[in-house]
């Protein structure tokens, strides 16, 4: 007996010796490599891109110019000494890259060009503003490049002379919106503007015809931000300056593109015009899309010019597919990626290899390659090895009925999951709604899962991911249906058997938020809620938000016409605040313009005057997240805790 314990003992001291695996936490979220802005060169030699690198002293993202030599299998940094890295296009002859990078000590951010072969950057733009699209010419001695007019320099008097006049602004800005224009550059810096008559250029996306007398561009009713849904696609003859329409619908296009011979144009715009549908591949105003039904989120031409590569949503992936212009689009082969990233533009090399910015269910980004006919990518970085390498939850679809609609979702098992155990589960809502659940890798949702929780990730009705009638189904029920869906999802999950049922919470963001909101309100089942950004009131989110124009569509016109008033007031939360007794966490962003935080405010002091725990955080930051990555941690250090207190 007395050797048996000691034993015992001695391989009890064993294994407190060895080293407990570590899981994946908020600790790790500033180790995580972002990539973007993905670009391989005409030949398919090499790949230049976006690497954004967390820096918590400063609580901020730095980013470096990248490139990866498929030829030498190496990685270099290119024009050192900048911080901001956005837009990204290699020249004609892949001699050379332009890429929009901060100014030293200047506010605007700049077009420069830079020499792959030596990393030196050269800069070509001198404005006020940030340079926004770019597209080199087809000679490649000029970039066309869109920038927003310079506030204007006032002094004394007139200075103060500062009055404006409100349309469908948000509430927060402080003077009257400045244009956007088009400008070509030349390679000696001498700048040009291409005057854009009867509106605002809108593109995050401009496209130089291949003989160099057209530019397409998107032209918005005028420079306030809600209206660039409103733009279409239009072609500026560059010698005399006349803009023609590109596109066959008077609002909803954009990334409007010429094909590789310039006889053709692509462009986007939703199914038929109508904005509650899904967005759509479109040529020459032709649907080619139609038949794949799925939602296009970004789509390149294929070198030939006779079809386009798309990316775009379907169940709980982002693949991408090849689609001719008329017939049936087919899947690539990913492999284990089950989220890919394109460029609308320098996607596909001349002999048809896409590079790419992929995840993988335990991975978050790195480049990846596919040569034509490969039966699954290469990845080429490693540059996230070591989030890889920690243990993370088991990932699964499920699909349930709800009504007529066949939903779908993402559940993750939590880390070190035992068979026969009923685990707390916490629901992640997407926002959007025009958004999906997936099953790459996230960092807030692992989080979860290395804590303990089930997550459950309901793609609902207005999701990106089923097709178009899925999409539109949420018109006018901004909650009831999207609610029936939740909780038809939820007791599909119960039925796993990993679910214990007296310890479920809710949480969202944006249009997650107001789910979060909704589902306290109609379902007393839930535990504990978070609710960030949440749109609580659908009528002061209409006469204050920057999106206005999405509320009017979403709702079937605006709250102050006639019989339309009640539907705001029915499906928005705050309407309910009686019901809920759930104990909330609010969050949210004190500038923000996208869901203002007055509607944060006004559920705050709804449940704390009828006895409900609430807590209430404010960010003073502006953007839709808190920025930068210490706000970012904190917030969720909040949320996560927030659970524990009241699921645990």
């Amino acid at each position: 007996m007395i050797r048996a314990a000691a034993a015992c003992f001695a391989a009890l001291a064993l294994l407190a010796a060895v080293p407990q695996e570590h899981r994946f936490g908020i600790g790790d979220w500033s180790r995580i490599v972002q990539l973007s802005s993905a670009v391989i060169s005409p030949d398919g030699t090499q790949i230049a891109f976006d690497v954004s690198r967390a820096d918590m002293a400063n609580n901020r993202y730095d980013d470096t110019l990248e490139v990866y030599d498929r030829r030498t299998h190496t990685l270099r940094a290119l024009a050192s000494g900048h911080r901001v890295v956005d837009t990204i296009r290699w020249s004609p002859s892949g001699a050379q890259i332009a890429a929009v990078m901060d100014a030293p000590g200047e506010d605007a951010d700049q077009l420069y060009v830079i020499d792959p072969g030596t990393g030196e950057a050269r800069r070509l733009t001198s404005g006020e503003s940030d340079v926004d699209a770019i597209d080199w010419s087809p000679s490649g001695d000029a970039i066309a490049f869109t920038r927003r007019d310079a506030a204007p320099h006032l002094t004394g008097e007139a200075s103060y002379r500062d009055g404006f006049e409100v349309t469908d602004n948000a509430y927060l800005v402080t003077s009257a919106p400045r244009r956007r224009g088009l400008w070509v550059v030349d390679l000696s810096g001498r700048e040009r503007r291409l005057p854009v008559r009867g509106g605002s250029v809108a593109s995050d996306v401009i496209s130089w015809s291949r003989d160099g007398k057209r530019i397409l561009y998107e032209r918005a009713p005028d420079a306030v931000s809600a209206h660039d849904e409103l733009a279409t696609v239009m072609a500026l003859n560059v010698s005399d300056a006349v803009s023609t329409p590109a596109g066959a619908r008077r609002a909803y296009e954009d990334n409007g593109l010429f094909s590789p011979d310039g006889s053709r144009v692509a462009y986007r715009v939703n199914r038929d015009g109508d904005p509650m549908n899904q967005p759509e591949a479109y040529v020459d105003g032709h649907d080619v899309s139609r038949m794949l039904d799925r939602h296009v989120e970004v789509f390149a031409w294929m070198p030939k010019g006779n079809a386009l590569l798309l990316e775009g949503f379907s169940e709980t992936q982002q693949p991408l597919w090849v689609q001719p212009l008329h017939g049936r689009a087919h899947r690539l082969p990913l492999g284990a990626v089950v989220q890919a990233r394109i460029e609308p533009q320098d996607s596909v090399a001349r002999d048809g290899t896409i590079g790419f910015i992929g995840r993988e269910t335990g991975r978050p980004d790195e480049i990846y390659v596919l040569p034509p006919g490969a039966k699954a990518p290469q990845r080429l970085t490693s540059l996230n090895d070591a989030i890889a390498a920690m243990p993370m939850g088991r990932t699964i679809t499920i699909s349930w009925r709800s009504g007529s609609l066949r939903p779908d979702g993402v559940v993750i098992y939590p880390v070190g999951y035992t068979r026969g155990k009923k685990y707390p589960m916490v629901l992640w809502i997407h926002g959007g709604p025009a958004l999906s659940g997936y099953s790459a890798f996230r960092r807030m949702t692992q989080a979860l899962a290395s804590r303990g929780y089930v997550v459950f990730e309901p793609n609902y009705r207005g999701s990106n991911n089923l097709g178009n009638a899925f999409e539109h189904a949420i018109y006018n029920d901004a909650g009831a249906g999207p609610g029936r869906d939740i909780m038809a999802g939820i007791r599909a999950v119960e039925k796993l058997g990993i679910v214990d049922s007296s310890r479920i919470g809710v949480s969202g963001w944006s249009y997650g938020g107001q789910m979060t909101s909704w589902m306290e309100a109609q379902y007393p089942i839930f535990k504990s809620a978070v609710a960030w950004a949440a749109v609580n009131d659908l009528t002061v989110d209409y006469a204050t938000a920057d999106d206005i124009v999405d509320d009017r569509n979403y709702m079937g016109g605006s709250p102050y016409r006639a019989n339309v008033m009640e539907r705001y007031r029915a499906q928005s939360p705050i309407t309910y605040y009686r019901r809920i007794r759930t104990p909330t966490l609010i969050m949210g962003n004190v500038y923000d313009v996208r869901v203002p935080i007055v509607e944060s405010y006004e559920m705050y002091h709804a449940l704390l005057d009828n006895g409900v725990p609430v807590k209430f955080y404010a960010f003073p930051t502006h953007e839709h997240l808190p920025q930068g990555p210490v706000r970012m941690a904190q917030a969720f250090s909040l949320w996560y805790d927030w659970f524990d207190r009241y699921l645990k």
